[in-house]
């Protein structure tokens, strides 16, 4: 017997972290918004040794933190073994072979299987939610979830010029069988992809910006006045009618530059820094090791989640030093994007009126980057400087996934398949012209 269930999504998948928003609708008309925020690997295990959840305690263990907590395996061309995969926080701790982004490599991120995997695990996680929450408990064993997605993704710019089409056809070519293990009854779910949409990073998020309005702009604006930037004159409805615009993405593994000319993404102008803050983490645990310094972080990941979590106060020395080799690395990082936003003001800086900063790194180098950016725009365009706002941290790591999802729903409402969620403004109406150049 076959369960059908439609969901619309957009993953942003980076070199850190995954997120995420995924919409899935329940039997009475209603629908529901996931949100998705986990690390950006998985430990592939080939000898299980947790036990599974309860079948009757599915309903409770699906409304936590399920996602950093999916046992999965796979049966799919993109998927090279039926090895299980456990995912997110869970696969941090996980007697395993971890596997995360090459951020140090020439491969792709659409050449590499984990990308496939983390966007294929979470539609089904999905699935598997949102049938217990309309049905109370697991779907019976004879039974499986069939699942047709849409989903908008990104890829840095770079490898979106080359690499968006093959991408997105290895989604949508055949189905793809995940089957989630984290209950003593397994279940299979069966994923069909019919409309994948790839975005270049840091486009996506110009949409989301753009969405959000005036109270952004009005604490960005306020945040650069701060720091000596004066911008007389200039409104939040000023910026927000921008159409010629640098965004810097700062990922984990790289920093994308993506320009907007006259409201339309440039190929041509943006480019992406092969480095990101996952790059100044990997530089840091080099340095404490060439130093004699041991640490005890098996992998970036462990370094990053540390470094987030602050110190406690057994602790405090440890992380004091910690964070020095990491501050050290970041004050280098800093000159290197620095460098590269000059190139980019070098080409279109006369006609640029506003620069975003943002990303999942962005919040860690602020203290480093943010002081060399505005000193760089304000060398090359002295006479006619624009602001350089710097999105604060609690949303900024978000607004690529933001405008992924409403790039997937502005096709949706185009193919007729549904019309915006829970009354919310329509993907269309949010930017309609960035939206429609990109998809």
């Amino acid at each position: 017997m076959t369960i059908s269930i439609n969901l619309t999504g957009g993953i942003d998948v980076g070199n850190g972290y995954v997120k995420g928003l995924i919409r899935g609708a329940g039997a009475s008309g209603t629908t529901n918004v996931d949100e998705i925020d986990l690390p950006s690997g998985v430990s592939t295990i080939t000898r299980p040794n947790a036990l599974p959840t309860p079948d009757d305690e599915a309903a409770a263990k699906l409304e936590g933190n399920f996602y950093n907590e999916l046992d999965v395996s796979f049966v799919s061309p993109l998927v090279s073994n039926y090895h299980r995969r456990l995912f997110g926080l869970r696969a941090l701790s996980a007697q395993g072979a971890f596997d995360e982004f090459d951020v140090v490599g020439r491969r792709s991120k659409a050449q590499q299987e984990l990308s496939k995997v983390l966007v294929m695990g979470a539609f089904a996680a999905k699935a598997l939610r949102d049938y217990v929450r309309e049905h109370g408990g697991l779907p019976p064993a004879i039974e499986t979830l069939y699942v047709e997605a849409r989903v908008a993704l990104a890829l840095p710019i770079n490898e979106y010029i080359s690499h968006r089409t093959s991408y997105a056809a290895e989604f949508t070519n055949g189905t793809h069988t995940v089957t989630v293990h984290n209950f003593e009854t397994p279940v299979t779910v069966k994923l069909e992809f019919v409309d994948v949409q790839v975005i270049p990073e840091g486009a996506s998020a110009q949409y989301a910006i753009t969405a959000k309005g005036e109270p952004l702009m009005d604490a960005m604006l306020a945040d650069v006045r701060r720091r000596g930037l004066s911008l007389v004159g200039i409104t939040s409805a000023d910026v927000l009618a921008a159409e010629h615009t640098i965004g810097i993405d700062v990922g984990e593994g790289t920093v994308n530059f993506p320009v907007f000319t006259a409201g339309e993404f440039n190929a041509d102008a943006s480019t992406t820094h092969n480095r990101g803050y996952g790059s100044v983490l990997n530089d840091a645990l080099k340095a404490m090791e060439d130093q004699g310094f041991s640490h005890g972080f098996t992998s970036r990941k462990q370094l990053a989640e540390y470094l987030q979590a602050g110190a406690s106060p057994l602790k405090r020395n440890f992380y004091d030093k910690v964070a020095q080799f990491v501050d050290e690395e970041m004050r280098f990082f800093a000159k290197e994007v620095t460098e590269r936003f000059g190139r980019v003001l070098a080409i279109v800086g006369a006609t640029t009126e506003v620069a975003y900063v943002f990303g999942g790194g962005a919040g860690p180098v602020k203290p480093h980057l943010y002081p060399a950016l505005l000193a760089k725009a304000t060398e090359m365009n002295s006479v006619d400087s624009f602001p350089t706002l710097y999105l604060d941290s609690s949303y900024s790591r978000n607004l690529n996934r933001e405008g992924l999802y409403i790039a997937a729903q502005a096709v949706e409402e185009r193919a007729g398949a549904a019309p915006a969620a829970n009354g919310k403004r329509s993907a269309r109406s949010a930017n309609k012209k960035l939206v429609e150049a990109a998809v």
